[in-house]
């Protein structure tokens, strides 16, 4: 038994083979079974404008339209018959209007690639970070630093990857570097409470006790919950009470 999509492919073939009538005849049934698919309509517009009768070929065309508007080849196929019968301005018109929905339909496949781009960076990137993690594991800075500079490259707001970075510039005797970084993603995002943290303990490590308090304070502030913020807080206070 012939499905929809088989009746479909024959009355094309006979639609390139010329066998107009014959395909007609195969597309009839699909009108009564498919009376919502703009296909049957715009393939019957198709072979009534092949054999001149422009009325019908319009007729089918416009249900075709109404059943999927967007339907790029019919609308340039509507534009030809307005052209044929010299009504040049509905079909410069309806020509627009397709050479629009192409445009629309290229924009929104350049953002799917773009997302599709994205979500690849970002796997990408969190393979970098855990191979820069492991290369700090083992104290080795240099390597690490190469690892975490294409992570962030892929995916420059990643938390873990800008953490992990700090860490590296640290061993690399470049705190101050480190610190900067880590200010300039707080100004971007507040609550990157583990960026802070680790900030609070950049400011520690370079003696400024009063910075490194006040961004442990503030992550507490936000984020009464932070154990490690609060770990920090308490070891500077011991330390402030040692002999």
């Amino acid at each position: 038994m012939q499905t929809h999509s088989d009746i479909f492919k024959e009355a094309k073939k006979m639609i390139a083979t010329n066998k107009l009538e014959q395909a007609k005849v195969v597309l009839q049934p699909l009108i009564t079974e498919l009376n919502n698919d703009h296909r049957v309509y715009s393939m019957l517009g198709y072979i009534y404008h092949k054999q001149g009768l422009f009325a019908r070929a319009i007729k089918n065309y416009r249900k075709a339209l109404d059943l999927k508007p967007t339907d790029v080849e019919t609308t340039i196929n509507l534009s030809l018959i307005y052209n044929d019968l010299g009504k040049y301005e509905q079909g410069a018109e309806l020509y627009a209007k397709a050479v629009g929905m192409m445009e629309m339909s290229a924009s929104e496949q350049d953002i799917n690639k773009k997302e599709e781009r994205e979500e690849t960076d970002v796997m990408f990137s969190k393979q970098h970070t855990t191979i820069g993690e492991l290369y700090l594991r083992y104290n080795r800075a240099e390597e690490a630093y190469t690892e975490l500079e294409k992570a962030l490259a892929l995916n420059p707001r990643s938390q873990h990857a800008n953490i992990e970075m700090a860490e590296c510039l640290s061993r690399l005797g470049k705190r101050k570097q480190a610190i900067k970084n880590l200010k300039a993603l707080k100004l971007k995002c507040p609550e990157h409470f583990d960026a802070r943290v680790k900030l609070g303990h950049l400011f520690f490590l370079e003696g400024e006790l009063g910075f490194a308090t006040e961004e442990w304070d503030e992550v507490i502030k936000l984020d009464p919950g932070n154990m490690e913020a609060k770990m920090y807080i308490r070891m500077v206070k011991e330390e402030s009470i040692l002999p």
